[in-house]
């Protein structure tokens, strides 16, 4: 994969597409509860590495450095195509952000936000050629540990590889 590519899917995904703040991707009360963040295996210009998605400034910031691909493979019970990917896409959620408006229905809302990401993500994908598979068979501590996050403010809910046909 390459840069462009890359960035194409990020702003099909969360890019900010209005004045006010809109998305790309819509979520309830415009909250956006999800953070994005990637695992780079095979993306040229970027080096390997974990990766948080700066949607505002609409940049990378690197969070760790090195191939975690074997890391996020047994995290996610040992699918190799989490390993095989160009890059890995993970979501999270930061519960706050809607249950402050939405109280126990947050939970509903938050993975609908994720859902339709995803939607635009995998659209994208197609669009540009690129394979891409949402993974949802993972061990949600292993991916929050790779993360470096807690787990409870904010939790790893979705998965998607993304990679040359």
């Amino acid at each position: 994969m390459n840069l462009k590519e890359l960035a194409h899917l990020f702003w099909a995904s969360q890019g900010i597409t209005s004045k006010e703040g809109l998305r790309a991707a819509p979520s309830a009360g415009a909250l956006y509860p999800i953070e994005t963040y990637v695992s780079i295996f095979r993306v040229k210009g970027i080096p390997m590495g974990i990766y948080h998605f700066n949607v505002h400034d609409f940049l990378l910031e690197r969070l760790a450095e090195g191939n975690f691909s074997e890391s996020f493979t047994t995290a996610s019970l040992g699918q190799g195509v989490v390993g095989r990917a160009a890059v890995l896409f993970i979501w999270t959620a930061v519960i706050l952000r809607s249950m402050a408006k939405y109280r126990n229905r947050a939970i509903r809302y938050i993975f609908l936000d994720a859902g339709h990401i995803c939607q635009n993500l995998l659209l994208a994908a197609t669009a540009l050629n690129l394979g891409a598979c949402p993974v949802g068979a993972f061990f949600d501590d292993e991916i929050n540990k790779l993360l470096k996050i807690d787990g409870e403010q904010e939790t790893a809910i979705y998965l998607v590889t993304v990679g040359k046909i």
